[in-house]
């Protein structure tokens, strides 16, 4: 989550500890707020949406923080957004320095293939050198893209090189991909 981030954070965590009869002081919400900031905003309202639909306990009345991050956990399928970037940057690196430039692999995650289409291929990676210290860009701009088109739902829906899960573009998204409103 980034700083902006803050006031949705706190319209959800005080939601939530509402729904449970529980109280939030401005101190306790910062906190939180710190110690969740490796998640994004989105991970966490899906999270609490979970813990809103799914929780059996009334107590504690505020979820702790442990509560958010397993059901974080649950929806993401165990790791957050910036962590599964981190795990396909080395995916990409590591198909570089086995294969080169002729890399072909069979990346599994949508936004990793998409990126590795359409922002930047095999060939022009080969061609900076892995040995470049100049590949520390790589990692730092390919985490930050992935971490971005996560966070967009709608544009992750709306990639050229991503298949829906009907293979056809809604035509409001197809509206934007052509800049159309």
């Amino acid at each position: 989550m980034i700083n902006e981030d803050f006031k949705k954070f706190t319209q959800i965590m005080i939601a939530l500890s509402e729904e449970f009869n529980g109280k939030l002081s401005k101190g306790s919400i910062k906190i939180r707020f710190g110690l969740l900031k490796e998640y994004s905003i989105e991970d966490f309202s899906k999270g609490c949406t979970w813990i809103f639909k799914n929780r059996e306990s009334s107590y504690p009345p505020v979820p702790t923080i442990k509560e958010i991050i397993d059901a974080i956990k649950k929806i993401s399928g165990g790791v957050g957004v910036k962590i599964r970037a981190e795990i396909e940057a080395d995916k990409v690196l590591k198909k570089l320095k086995e294969w080169g430039e002729d890399a072909q692999p069979l990346f599994y995650d949508e936004i990793t293939k998409y990126l590795m289409t359409e922002r930047w291929t095999f060939l022009k990676l080969n061609q900076i050198g892995i040995k470049d210290p100049g590949l520390v860009w790589f990692r730092k701009h390919f985490v930050e893209a992935y971490v971005e088109l996560s966070e967009e739902q709608e544009i992750q829906e709306s990639l050229p090189g991503v298949q829906s899960s009907n293979c056809l573009i809604p035509v409001n998204n197809l509206k934007k991909l052509l800049g159309k409103k």
